[in-house]
C-alpha cells in the first residue's frame, strides 16, 4: 500500500513557517524602525548610558538656558517671590488722549475671551487661537512699552505697532513658557537642583536663585552629575562630570548679571538615581525601553532572517517536486500563464497593495504607534506587502525555471520565435518597429506622469517600476542584439578558417539559432565538400606519384639493360663509322632517358613529402663556391661567363647538403640550358640578418612569355619550342627540396631577366 509523500504537507509547513518568520523579521524592524534612537547604529547599545545620549545633553542644556529665561520672567510677573497678576504688562496708545495700560490680569482675562488656555498636562503650554476677531481687535496701536522689551528694542518700525491679540498672544506665550518652567525646575518633585547667584562688587547686595535652599553648593556637587562656574575665576572653564561642557553658561551669566560684577557663580546638580518621578526619570525609563526594544528587534531581525533564510533555501529546492524522489515538475495554473503577462500582472497587483492594501494596514497600526512613527510604519507595511508580492512572483518564476518554461512560455518567446523564422531584412525591419514604438511608448508615458505629477512621480512606485521594466526592456533588446552579433562573428571566423585552407573546421550549430543555424549549417557542408574534394585530390596526387614511380621502375630495369648492352658494343670497338654514330645517338638518348626517369621519381618523391632528410650545419658561401667552380668548365660551351659576388665570411645554415646541392645544381643547370649565349650569369650570396638569400639571374635566349608560378609547375619549360634537352622537373624539384628543408624559393621575370632566389635562415 503506498504512503502519500509527505513533501506537500512539508512544503506547506516550510511556507507557513517562512510567513512566520518573516512577520517576525519585519516585527523586529518595527522595533529597531519605530524606535527614538533609530539610525545612531549600535554602538549606543554597548558603550553608551542614558547620562551619555545626546537627548540627555540636550535636555540639560535647554533646562540651563530655562534657569536664565526664568530668571528674567521673574522680573516680568513677579513681585517680591510671587506672581503679581496687578503688574503692567503692556502699555499702547491709539493718538492723543488714547493711552492704554495693561495688567496681567487684563491680558490673561482678554486672551480667555480669544480662546487662549494653559494645558496643565501638557507643562502649561499655550493652546487656544480665536475663531473670529472684530474690527476692534484688528486696530493697529503704538505699543509704549513691553514687560518682556526694552526702549532700544522698540525703535524698529515693525515693533512699533501691533493689534491687541498679538500683543497678547506675544505676552501670554512668555508666561507660559514662566509657568512651565516653574512647574519643573521650582517643584519639590524634580531630580534638577541648581542655584544661581549674582553679589554687587563690594558683596553687599546679592540675588540668589535657587529650587533648593537647603543644598549647599558641596550637596549639588556630590549629585551624580553635577556643573560648576564661578564668574571670579580667571578663565572661562565650567567644572562639570557631564559629557558636555555647556559652552553657553558663562555667557547666559554674563547677559543676566543684574550687578555687572564678577562675584557670582552658578551650580546644577542631577539626582542620577531619579528618585523623583520628574522629566528626567520619565525620560531615564524611556530611554532604558528603547535599549530593550531595539535590542529585542535586533534578536527578531537576526531570528527572523536566519529562518527565512533556511524556509528560502528548503522552499526553492522543494518548490515544484511533488515528492524529494519524483524531480518532474508540477506547474500550477497561475505557473502556466505566459511569463510577460504573470510579471506585468503582479506588478499590478504590487501597485494595488501598496497604493490600497497598505494604506488600510498602516491604519490599523495607527492605533498602537505614536503618531511621531506613523510614517515609519507606513513604510515597514509598504515593504511587507512588496515583500509579499515579490515572494509569489520569485517562487513562480522558479518553478517556470525548473520546467524550462521560463522563456518559452511568453508572448516575447513567440515573436521572437516568429520572427526568427523570416528573412534577415524582415526580422530587422519589424523588430526596429516594434522596438521604436515600444520605447516611445514609455517615454511618453514616463513624460505625461512627470509633467501632471511632478516630483511626486519620480519617488512614486508605479513610476519607478516602469523605468524598471523600460530599463529591463532595452537591456534585453541589447542583449538580443549582441547574441546576434557575437553569432556573426562565429560565422565570420568560421569562413575565415575555411578561407586559410582549414577544411576540416566546423561550426557547432548548437550555439546558433534560427536563420544563424542554417548558415552554420551550410558552412559545416561546405566544409565537407572541401575536404571530400581534397581527399580526392590526395589520393588522385598519390596514385600518380605512385604510378611514376612504379612506371619509372619497370621503366629503369630496360633502360639498364639497353645502357649496358650499348656499352659492351662499343667496347667491341665497331670499325663501321655509321654504326658508331648509331651508338652515339643510343648513349645520349638512353641517358637523357635515365636522367629523365630519375628526375620523375625525384620530383614524385620531393611534392609528396616522401623524402628523409639529413639536417646538418652548412656553409652556403662555400657550396656555392663549390658549385660554381664545378660548372665554369661547362658554363664555357656555351660560352657563358659566371660572375660571383659572394661575402668573404662563412654564412651557416640548417639544411640536407645532398638536397641543397641538387637545388644548386638545378638552377645552374637552368641557366645554361636557357640564358642567350655569351652573355653573363650572376651568382650572389646575400646576408639579410636573420636570413640569407642565394640569386642566380640571366638573360632568357627565347622570349619569357610564361608567369614566374608556371616556370615551377612539372614539365613546364621556358623553350616553349622545347628545342633544348630540359624535362621540365628542374625548378619544381629544386622548388620542392627548398621548401621542404624549410627554406623560400622565389622566381623573378622582368622582361627576358631570368631571376631565381634561394632564402633560408641563419643559423646562429
Amino acid at each position: 500500500m503506498n504512503q502519500k509523500s509527505p513533501t506537500p504537507v512539508l512544503k506547506r509547513m516550510a511556507g507557513f513557517l517562512h510567513f512566520i518568520f518573516a512577520c517576525v523579521t519585519l516585527l523586529g524592524i518595527g522595533f529597531m524602525y519605530l524606535n527614538s534612537n533609530y539610525g545612531r547604529g549600535l554602538d549606543w547599545l554597548q558603550n553608551e548610558t542614558f547620562e551619555q545620549s545626546p537627548d540627555f545633553n540636550k535636555k540639560v542644556q535647554s533646562d540651563i538656558t530655562s534657569i536664565f529665561n526664568y530668571l528674567k520672567y521673574q522680573e516680568i510677573f513677579e513681585t517680591n517671590g510671587n506672581v503679581d497678576y496687578n503688574k503692567v504688562v503692556l502699555q499702547v496708545t491709539s493718538g492723543p488722549g488714547g493711552d492704554m495700560t495693561y495688567t496681567l490680569n487684563d491680558i490673561i482675562l482678554y486672551g480667555k475671551s480669544l480662546g487662549y488656555y494653559l494645558d496643565e498636562s501638557d507643562n502649561y503650554e499655550l493652546k487656544g487661537m480665536p475663531e473670529e476677531l472684530s474690527e476692534e481687535d484688528e486696530t493697529q496701536y503704538y505699543v509704549q512699552w513691553r514687560c518682556y522689551q526694552s526702549e532700544e528694542e522698540l525703535t524698529g518700525p515693525d515693533q512699533s505697532f501691533a493689534t491687541l491679540p498679538e500683543l497678547t498672544y506675544e505676552i501670554l506665550s512668555r508666561f507660559s513658557s514662566y509657568y512651565s518652567i516653574y512647574s519643573r525646575l521650582m517643584s519639590d518633585f524634580t531630580n534638577f537642583y541648581f542655584r544661581v547667584a549674582y553679589y554687587s562688587k563690594n558683596s553687599a547686595i546679592y540675588e540668589i536663585l535657587t529650587n533648593a535652599p537647603e543644598m549647599s553648593v558641596d550637596d549639588m556637587m556630590a549629585m551624580g552629575k553635577y556643573i560648576y562656574y564661578a564668574g571670579d575665576s580667571n578663565d572661562l572653564a565650567v567644572r562639570t562630570n557631564f559629557d558636555s561642557t555647556f559652552p553657553s553658561i558663562p555667557a547666559l551669566m554674563a547677559q543676566n548679571n543684574p550687578y555687572n560684577s564678577n562675584q557670582n557663580y552658578v551650580v546644577v546638580g542631577l539626582d542620577t538615581s531619579y528618585k523623583a518621578n520628574d522629566d528626567y526619570a520619565q525620560e531615564f525609563i524611556a530611554y532604558n525601553s528603547s535599549r530593550k526594544s531595539f535590542t529585542n528587534g535586533l534578536y527578531l531581525v537576526a531570528i527572523g532572517l536566519v529562518g527565512c533564510f533556511l524556509t528560502l533555501i528548503f522552499l526553492v529546492y522543494a518548490s515544484g517536486h511533488q515528492s524529494f524522489s519524483d524531480r518532474t515538475i508540477t506547474l500550477y495554473p497561475f505557473d502556466k500563464i505566459k511569463t510577460d503577462i504573470m510579471l506585468l500582472l503582479m506588478l499590478f497587483v504590487t501597485y494595488l497593495g501598496v497604493t490600497l492594501g497598505a494604506p488600510l494596514l498602516s491604519r490599523l497600526l495607527h492605533l498602537v504607534v505614536s503618531s511621531a512613527y506613523w510614517d515609519r510604519a507606513n513604510r515597514v507595511v509598504m515593504f511587507g506587502v512588496i515583500y509579499l508580492c515579490g515572494i509569489l512572483t520569485f517562487f513562480s518564476l522558479l518553478r517556470r525555471y525548473k520546467a524550462e518554461t521560463l522563456w518559452k512560455n511568453s508572448f516575447l518567446y513567440e515573436m521572437m520565435e516568429s520572427l526568427s523564422e523570416r528573412s534577415f531584412k524582415y526580422r530587422l525591419t519589424l523588430g526596429y518597429v516594434l522596438y521604436l514604438s515600444a520605447n516611445v511608448f514609455m517615454i511618453t508615458l514616463g513624460a505625461f506622469f512627470v509633467l501632471r505629477h511632478e516630483e511626486e512621480t519620480l519617488r512614486s512606485i508605479p513610476f519607478i517600476s516602469a523605468a524598471i521594466v523600460w530599463v529591463l526592456g532595452n537591456l534585453m533588446v541589447f542583449h538580443y542584439l549582441y547574441s546576434n552579433a557575437v553569432q556573426t562573428d562565429r560565422i565570420h571566423e568560421a569562413i575565415e578558417k575555411l578561407a586559410s585552407g582549414e577544411t576540416n573546421y566546423k561550426v557547432e550549430v548548437s550555439r546558433f539559432s534560427h536563420l544563424e543555424a542554417e548558415l552554420a549549417e551550410g558552412l559545416n557542408r561546405i566544409s565537407d565538400g572541401l575536404q571530400t574534394a581534397l581527399a580526392e585530390q590526395v589520393k588522385s596526387e598519390r596514385l600518380k606519384a605512385d604510378l611514376i614511380t612504379n612506371v619509372s621502375h619497370d621503366i629503369k630495369t630496360p633502360l639498364t639493360s639497353i645502357i649496358n648492352y650499348v656499352d659492351l658494343i662499343k667496347r667491341e670497338h665497331p670499325e663501321d663509322p655509321t654504326i658508331q654514330k648509331y651508338l652515339e645517338v643510343l648513349d645520349q638518348k638512353s641517358q637523357r632517358l635515365k636522367t629523365l626517369t630519375e628526375d620523375l621519381v625525384e620530383a614524385s618523391r620531393a611534392s609528396s613529402g616522401n623524402i628523409k632528410l639529413e639536417m646538418a650545419n652548412i656553409d652556403i658561401v662555400e657550396l656555392v663556391q663549390q658549385t660554381t667552380g664545378e660548372f665554369e668548365d661547362k658554363y664555357a660551351i656555351r660560352h657563358l661567363e659566371l660572375v660571383n659576388t659572394l661575402p668573404n665570411e662563412v654564412i651557416l645554415i640548417e639544411a640536407d647538403g645532398r638536397r641543397l646541392w641538387r637545388v644548386l645544381e638545378n638552377l645552374y643547370n637552368n641557366a645554361f640550358k636557357y640564358a642567350l649565349e655569351s652573355t653573363r650569369v650572376y651568382v650572389g650570396v646575400e646576408d639579410h640578418g636573420p636570413e640569407v638569400t642565394f640569386s642566380i639571374k640571366n638573360i632568357s635566349a627565347s622570349p619569357l612569355n610564361i608567369s614566374p608560378d608556371e616556370l615551377t609547375e612539372r614539365f613546364v619549360r621556358g623553350d616553349t619550342s622545347r628545342t633544348t634537352e630540359g624535362s621540365g622537373l628542374g625548378l619544381s624539384i629544386a622548388k620542392d627540396l627548398t621548401t621542404l628543408q624549410g627554406g623560400k624559393f622565389q622566381i623573378t621575370i622582368d622582361g627576358d631577366l631570368f631571376k631565381a632566389e634561394v632564402t633560408f635562415p641563419i643559423k646562429n
